[in-house]
């Protein structure tokens, strides 16, 4: 490949969005954008356009919105009639079907936030910190029609922190996710490109985060809910009952103190957390959220919610 190669890129939200402005930026050939249809969002219920399709518009690339690649064959004839090189899907939000996976001249590529074979699926990010991961990344693929289990082509590694959030972990994925991308591209036209067959056998799957996983038991092990506060950041965000109540747990730490207390009692309050019990030791709770309030830094928190030791928050028992 001797010029830069054309591609249509398909991608739905912001993790998608570094991607598609490096492929811009480095002077790629991007005749369309996939994007899914606009999506009433909000109070008002209002249509929402993706935020890749702002991008797109921002760049006068033209934009195409199908409900279903699946069920109507139009999406699949509009792109049959679009000469491209890669199709390159980074969090598209539908199921391909192989014919349109098969219109590259070259390869369909996806960017996928982890290492694969671990975590395929919808929710990869907030279940490896669920999970308790030391480590995650990003995977480029050769896409196949079995969900995320295309040959590996380039992978970066990325450490899972302490004080990660799905959210912060989501954010600097995205950024890796556009540099292995490129990286990737660059190997192609070097005609350097290796790939890897994923073993069926081997690896795990990532379920989609449902609402009813946000109300949280704090008669389980601190390490264990405090990862799981953090890996439902932004959403659905943990929640338990205070005073009545939903109270919303944004962010939490580990706190290495033993504590024979009734699992949900607070056990000290100071300026920088609500250190509570849980079934073999203790989390912070480091920033909440009262129902219809702003999330607060919990030295906010305290001026307005006369929370103390000894009060009990309650949790979703099984």
């Amino acid at each position: 490949m001797s010029s830069k190669p054309s591609i249509i890129f398909m991608g739905t939200p912001d993790f998608a969005l570094p991607s598609l402005e490096r492929l811009i930026q480095s002077g790629y050939s991007v005749p369309l954008v996939v994007t899914q249809p606009d999506r009433p969002s909000g109070r008002g219920q209002k249509l929402m356009s993706s935020a890749v399709k702002q991008l797109a518009i921002q760049h006068q690339i033209p934009v195409y919105q199908p409900e279903s690649f699946m069920r109507d064959p139009s999406p699949s004839e509009r792109l049959k009639k679009i000469s491209h090189d890669f199709l390159v899907v980074a969090a598209f939000g539908q199921i391909l079907p192989p014919e349109v996976l098969g219109l590259a001249k070259i390869a369909p590529l996806n960017v996928h936030a982890s290492l694969l074979p671990a975590y395929r699926g919808a929710a990869p990010i907030a279940r490896a910190i669920m999970e308790g991961e030391q480590e995650t990344g990003v995977t480029i693929q050769w896409m196949v029609e079995a969900l995320d289990m295309g040959d590996i082509l380039y992978q970066i590694p990325c450490k899972i922190e302490e004080r990660d959030t799905s959210e912060s972990l989501h954010d600097k994925l995205s950024q890796m996710g556009a540099q292995a991308l490129l990286h990737c591209l660059e190997l192609f036209q070097k005609n350097n490109i290796h790939r890897k067959q994923q073993d069926a056998r081997v690896g795990s799957y990532a379920l989609k985060l449902r609402k009813e996983e946000r109300q949280i038991d704090f008669h389980q092990p601190a390490v264990q809910l405090h990862r799981r506060i953090m890996g439902l950041n932004p959403w659905p965000m943990a929640e338990c009952q205070w005073m009545g109540q939903r109270l919303r747990i944004i962010r939490s730490s580990f706190v290495a103190r033993p504590s024979d207390a009734e699992p949900g009692t607070i056990v000290d309050v100071t300026p920088d957390q609500i250190v509570v019990a849980c079934l073999d030791g203790c989390i912070g709770l480091l920033e909440l959220q009262m129902e219809n309030k702003n999330r607060l830094l919990i030295s906010e928190f305290l001026k307005a919610q006369p929370l103390r030791t000894g009060m009990i928050l309650g949790g979703h028992r099984a």
